[in-house]
């Protein structure tokens, strides 16, 4: 499955047109693909649209970093280098109520330790005293598949792609609850093929290892490797 099969005409195999059997909607696939890739990723968070780490600084002062603009979601963020720490995504009251003034009612500037998240920004509970280095992983929108032609959701789940495309070209062409053609159905087996595909996501995280790791030590030692005593 790709972008150009399903924007393809009538007669292509696998095209929105093949499927519902109709010449008219090869003019309105585009939309439809990209409605139907937006109704996914308002539901989905999948590892595979997890961000490697990205890197940058924050500006002295500015209690804020803006949101790079395909995010869908914060999944982690920290300070790196000597001042490590993790900073938890709060509610906006915790972090407003977190916030600490000087004498003269200007904002504190020390090492934020929390941030909660608007339209905007992930804005901190502390203006930054130094530029702190930072890192950001966040859930990342996938680009249209008008730009990509194929992504994780055509390569690993390509009928939940068919079926969100199906729901939207059921509403194109009016056939709601009627027919071969029932958009409840469409609708009600994309979110079915969501949640597979959420749960399967959600399982990966089966290797995880909670709690401290202990490194180094072996049977004959009571000790880690770097050390002979205490």
């Amino acid at each position: 499955m790709d972008y150009t099969q399903l924007t393809g005409s009538n007669t292509t195999y696998g095209s929105i047109a093949n499927w519902i059997n109709s010449s008219q909607l090869v003019g309105a696939a585009p939309e439809i693909v990209l409605e139907a890739e937006s109704w996914i990723y308002r539901r989905l968070r999948h590892w595979k649209m997890l961000t490697m780490p990205t890197f940058g600084s924050f500006t002295i002062g500015q209690d804020y970093i803006t949101n790079p603009s395909d995010i869908l979601e914060p999944f982690l963020l920290w300070t790196t280098g000597n001042y490590f720490q993790i900073m938890p995504m709060k509610t906006p009251q915790e972090v407003i109520c977190n916030w600490s003034y000087n004498g003269d009612g200007t904002r504190t500037q020390q090492q934020p330790l929390m941030y909660w998240m608007n339209q905007t920004a992930l804005s901190f509970d502390s203006p930054p005293d130094q530029a702190y280095g930072y890192a950001l992983i966040y859930f990342q929108q996938p680009a249209p598949l008008a730009t990509t032609i194929t992504n994780f959701l055509t390569a690993t789940y390509p009928r939940l792609v068919r079926c969100a495309c199906m729901t939207a070209a059921c509403e194109y062409a009016k056939d709601v609850g009627q027919g071969n053609i029932d958009r409840t159905y469409w609708e009600q087996a994309a979110q079915d093929e969501i949640d597979k595909a959420q749960a399967e996501s959600d399982r990966s995280k089966r290797a995880t290892v909670a709690g401290a790791v202990l490194i180094g030590g072996g049977v004959a030692s009571n000790f880690p490797s770097y050390v002979t005593g205490y």
